[in-house]
């Protein structure tokens, strides 16, 4: 996938039809959307599901929409619950007062035939997402019940060291299905924003920032330091005394358990439940979550069954060893329901290795076709949609990291300052020693810059715009080893390596300068343009990095609060794996812009691509011109809109309307700059595009114009120049540190004048600095690698069969 080029999605059509009445059809020709790619002399389908029609979908903007949606269908539920996510926790907080497991037993108390199906990820030690855990506590509530309910297994990789089961999916009664980006875990309760720690009844890890250090004291639970009896013990004869007590101990456990539970005595917290540390409310932020989940009832439902029943039967069958543990019994799949349930075509896509394909056919042989090659269908999805873009591409996305050509910083560049200060863990330091890969591949940035290349070169002017919202830096501190080193390949993904997002952009601009300047004629350009981007080299750098701005507008989001009469700030962490385009189509789902979520086999992925054959005519850039569009996505485009524009709405109401306007991008990148000047000029610790010194005045040194380069550029550690050696003095000023919060006291009022939620992603922050801290690269970009090699036909080689991928 990764040779593939933008234009081979441009030409293939497919024939969809929208039914006025069961005699009546009308065929509509258009581009093709849909992912379908095949393999082998017979072209067997790869994807994982064709499209459906005739499902109702409704969307979600963040965890209380849905968790108050999903709440409601538990109490509904009669028959199944199917639960699958990368993190599930027992404790996770759904609405005020009420946890997932308050929930569930609930439901299962309500309904004797319910059972209920949970699938998280079996976290390595490496990361912490408290599997073992939730498992412990359903396991004692099936005690409480006296019946099986109960059933979770923890999903182990199926793609190698490293790589995790992503999928976050939840499926009630084989009649509605939740999908998208939110797990039922902990700080995904987040509705409109707010930094306030404990607010709404907030107890716990529900309490989330894992930007900055828990400096608080208090008393918390972890079911995971309950007693089990050892295996072995029962074999044991000649002690039955000691085993005797062994059992008393492990019933008081289970009983220990239940009781936690149903007297909401505690909620599990960070550390051990001996030393549990938690945010200080007075005086730290939590960090808001930015996400999408949607609701489909419809033919599409069976598609996610059945990718759940395929991954749980894809895992052995268990018979429990000790009451913490539950059974894991097989599922049968159930027979299909065509229902239709309204206008929206829904189409399932997977990452899947072959690995976990072949598991799950070996498992059920009947349910799926024996696979050739993993299942790549979400990148395809991208490539399908961005060739196809006519007018604008909207992504929300909690990372971008892809193929960016030659790194800025030269291959024998020491780390910073502030990254060679970083000591990885002994763990951290071990993953070099596993299989290595060099750097990202996926050509996301390489569609993109082409996508927006044939803006730049046509002849009939048409205004086209890419708008892209990332958080300021992955969840995690600026003194985390891992974090750093995504920070340096999304910096060179977007803005510095010679192939980045931004430069590719550069290259056209310089290389149309160079077709007006020399007078070439207009017909000659396509046979120039190619000659002159081989000379261009670091001839794009004459370009100012601003003059992206007409094509692409990239932004961060951000709040503020005042607590104790202390002013605080905490980036709005978008989560989101989102992409609109031209209001007609949505792809949603669980997969980041990264290789481990779109090579296929490395993280296991699900999403879901949306069109709705309700529609309509608009005006979608101001030029008078009405163009179709979709009306599930053109309404979600513009409640996410509202949502991040906050009090800003009303002025940027035209660009509401129209998101190819170019006033109304302008109005847009604006603001965002004005908020950020806000934040700067309050907050030293945030990133930013220059470093501010005690010497220059902030409105001079933060001015934004092409003349920047010669500004102070700001470090990793945005309190210090770039590559400045002043680690000691300005670490306790940094939010990762513990003595920043001891000393916490910032007074200020200028954060009136924020409008919104959004600022604008700082381009030049840590220009300059190597901070790329040696790390397993297959921890953040993989590179594929293909268990065998096969032949294959798909939607871009289809007329070619003698193609093949590796």
């Amino acid at each position: 996938m990764g040779a593939f080029k933008l234009d081979d999605g441009m030409s293939w059509c497919s024939v969809y039809f929208d039914g006025e009445s069961e005699e009546s059809y009308t065929a509509t020709a258009t581009h093709s959307h849909w992912v379908h790619y095949t393999s082998g002399p017979e072209r067997q389908s790869e994807n994982f599901a064709e499209y459906t029609e005739g499902n109702a979908v409704q969307a979600f903007l963040g965890g209380k929409e849905y968790f108050t949606a999903l709440l409601a269908t538990f109490k509904q539920a009669k028959k199944s619950i199917y639960i699958t996510g990368w993190q599930v926790n027992w404790d996770a907080q759904l609405a005020e007062g009420i946890r997932l497991v308050d929930a569930l037993l609930e439901a299962v108390t309500s309904s004797a035939n319910l059972n209920v199906y949970i699938m998280p990820w079996k976290n390595p030690s490496q990361v912490e997402t408290y599997a073992a855990a939730t498992e412990r506590v359903f396991a004692a509530l099936n005690t409480h019940l006296g019946r099986q309910a109960f059933y979770v297994q923890q999903a182990g990789s199926k793609s190698g060291v490293f790589f995790s089961h992503h999928q976050k999916c939840v499926i009630v009664d084989e009649k509605w299905a939740f999908v998208g980006g939110i797990d039922l875990a902990y700080g995904r309760y987040d509705d409109h924003y707010g930094l306030l720690a404990d607010a709404e009844g907030r107890r716990g890890m529900n309490m989330y920032n894992p930007c900055i250090p828990p400096i608080v004291h208090g008393t918390g639970y972890d079911p995971r330091d309950e007693y089990v009896i050892p295996v072995g013990m029962h074999s044991r004869e000649h002690q039955q005394d000691e085993l005797k007590r062994a059992e008393n101990r492990q019933a008081k456990s289970v009983q220990n358990i239940i009781n936690t539970v149903l007297e909401h005595k505690l909620w599990q917290a960070q550390g051990s439940a001996k030393d549990n540390l938690s945010l200080e409310p007075g005086i730290q932020p939590r960090m808001p979550w930015q996400d999408y989940q949607v609701q489909i009832e419809g033919p599409a439902v069976d598609d996610l069954m059945r990718n759940f029943i395929l991954r749980w039967n894809s895992y052995s069958p268990r018979y429990p060893v000790n009451p913490l543990q539950t059974q894991i019994p097989p599922l049968e799949m159930p027979e299909p329901h065509p229902a239709k349930k309204g206008s929206c075509q829904v189409q399932v896509l997977r990452s899947a290795s072959l690995t976990m394909r072949r598991d799950e056919y070996k498992k059920m042989p009947a349910a799926t076709s024996k696979p050739r090659m993993k299942q790549d269908d979400i990148l395809r999805s991208l490539h399908l949609l961005i060739s196809k873009a006519e007018h604008y591409i909207y992504i929300e996305n909690q990372f971008f990291v892809s193929a960016f050509g030659e790194s800025s910083i030269g291959d024998n560049s020491p780390l910073s300052p502030a990254a060679k200060s970083i000591n990885p863990s002994l763990s951290a330091w071990a993953t070099r020693i596993l299989p290595d890969d060099d750097l990202p591949r996926n050509p996301v940035a390489e569609w993109l810059g082409e996508r927006i290349k044939r803006a730049i070169f046509s002849h009939m002017k048409h205004p086209f715009h890419v708008y892209i919202v990332l958080p300021v830096y992955p969840e995690g501190r600026l003194d985390d080893p891992a974090i750093v080193a995504q920070i340096h390949l999304t910096r060179q993904s977007l803005v510095f390596g010679s192939h980045s997002l931004l430069n590719r952009i550069r290259r056209s601009l310089w290389v149309k300068q160079q077709l007006e300047d020399q007078g070439v004629p207009r017909k000659e350009w396509c046979r120039k343009i190619a000659e002159l981007e081989e000379l261009c080299a670091r001839e794009y750098d004459s370009i100012p990095l601003e003059a992206c701005d007409e094509y692409v507008t990239l932004l961060n989001l951000r709040d503020y609060a005042e607590l104790n009469g202390m002013a605080v700030t905490e980036q709005i962490y978008v989560h989101s794996k989102l992409t609109i385009v031209d209001d007609r189509y949505v792809l949603m789902g669980s997969a980041n812009i990264n290789d481990r979520s779109l090579e296929g086999d490395r993280d296991s992925e699900l999403a879901v691509l949306i069109s709705d054959t309700e529609h309509g005519y608009t005006d979608l850039d101001g030029s008078g011109t009405l163009v179709p569009y979709r009306k599930f996505a053109r309404e979600l485009r513009q409640r996410a809109w509202r949502k991040w524009m906050g009090s800003a709405a009303e002025e940027c109401a035209a660009v509401l309307d129209k998101p190819a306007l170019k006033a109304g991008w302008e109005k847009i990148q604006t603001l965002a700059k004005e908020n950020a000047v806000n934040y700067e000029s309050i907050f030293n610790f945030i990133p930013r595009n220059v470093f501010i010194t005690d010497e220059v005045s902030n409105s001079v040194s933060r001015k934004e114009n092409s003349g920047q380069e010669d500004k102070l550029r700001p470090s990793l550690w945005p309190v210090m120049p770039a590559n400045s050696p002043a680690i000691t003095s300005v670490k306790d000023s940094m939010p990762f540190s513990v003595s920043c919060w001891e000393m916490y006291k910032i007074y200020n009022h200028n954060l009136i004048n924020i409008k919104g939620f959004f600022t604008a992603l700082p381009i030049h922050w840590a220009k300059g600095e190597n901070n790329l801290i040696p790390f397993n690269m297959r921890l953040i970009a993989i590179h594929s690698q293909q268990a065998e090699e096969v032949q294959i036909a798909n939607n871009q080689n289809i007329n070619n069969p003698q193609e093949s991928q590796t």
